[in-house]
């Protein structure tokens, strides 16, 4: 009788994530054909394509970064920056102000 191996909840997300990340490939890949497909095709009535790039229809980068949890990573480095601008914004002003009172 063989053995059954079990999978760590680690080794179960890793392959949750590859199954994730061949899927969006798959997508990837369809929507190249479907693109090259258009561009022999045709374009609207004045001769233009409304989607120029594939990207326009589903952007991969992003969706990959999602799944490895990079995207996570990103906006906490977004957020703080956002948070340091409004800071510097808010001392700007405080500045301003100062500069107000002491010339009048």
């Amino acid at each position: 009788m063989e053995q059954i191996e079990m999978m760590t909840m680690e080794e179960l997300h890793l392959r949750e994530q590859a199954h994730d990340l061949h899927s969006i490939d798959k997508k990837e890949l369809m929507t190249n054909f479907a693109f090259e497909n258009r561009m022999v095709q045709g374009a609207d009535e004045q001769g233009k394509y409304v989607i120029k790039e594939p990207s326009q229809m589903y952007d991969f980068k992003k969706m990959r970064k999602q799944i490895t949890g990079e995207i996570a990573q990103d906006e906490v480095k977004v957020n703080h920056l956002k948070e340091l601008s409004e800071r510097a914004k808010k001392a700007r002003e405080e500045a301003l102000k100062e500069l107000r009172k002491g010339g009048n």
